[in-house]
């Protein structure tokens, strides 16, 4: 009887010892580029509630409605979205650290294979410089639409099909593309390339 009482008495101190140390592990470290990520994601998400709101009681139109009720409908949308978030200014979704993270993102798409192929895509492109994108601002008429380079995209996360990036001039935006709306930038964020010696 003593010999198992001595034995329980072990195996509890032998737990409790256990379970202190496990208590006093530090807390594994947390991947900081996935922490950053998911913080875009969630900013995106909550744009995107918000869009949705402002697209609430609006007919949407059909890709075969006439050019006019399509920018009607652009209008009403960029309008109702501004006055939702009427205090919004760069840096809302392109935080600071969200911002370093795309800049490392794009620096390793420029300097991996395809770096010389975006740096060509975007020389072949339709150069759209001379102006200055602001948040809540549309997108302006008659300016051309810049295709981001494919390779480019795959480095950045995904977005949801309301919103794209565009590279306009050194600038990244995102824009709310129903809306044609500006939602953040980030200021020169691509460099032009090395020249070789």
């Amino acid at each position: 009887m003593t010999l198992r009482r001595g034995l329980i008495a072990t195996l509890v101190l032998l737990l409790v010892a256990v379970m202190g140390a496990e208590q006093k592990k530090p807390n594994p470290p947390v991947n900081r580029n996935a922490a950053v990520g998911s913080d875009f994601g969630q900013r995106v998400a909550d744009y995107m509630k918000l869009h949705q709101k402002a697209e609430t009681g609006l007919p949407v139109p059909k890709g075969t409605e006439s050019p006019a009720n399509i920018s009607e409908f652009q209008h009403q949308l960029a309008a109702r979205i501004t006055a939702l978030r009427s205090n919004a200014k760069q840096g809302d979704i392109f935080t600071p650290e969200i911002t370093a993270l795309f800049r490392r993102l794009v620096a390793m798409a420029m300097r991996g294979a395809d770096g010389e192929r975006i740096h060509s895509s975007l020389k072949r492109a339709e150069p759209v410089q001379g102006f200055h994108l602001d948040v809540n601002q549309p997108y302006p008429d008659g300016v051309p639409l810049q295709s981001t380079p494919p390779s480019l995209l795959l480095n950045l996360p995904k977005l949801p099909k309301e919103l794209e990036y565009r590279l306009i001039g050194r600038e990244l935006v995102l824009r709310d593309a129903p809306a044609n709306l500006i939602v953040d930038v980030i200021p020169n964020l691509i460099t032009a390339p090395k020249r070789k010696k």
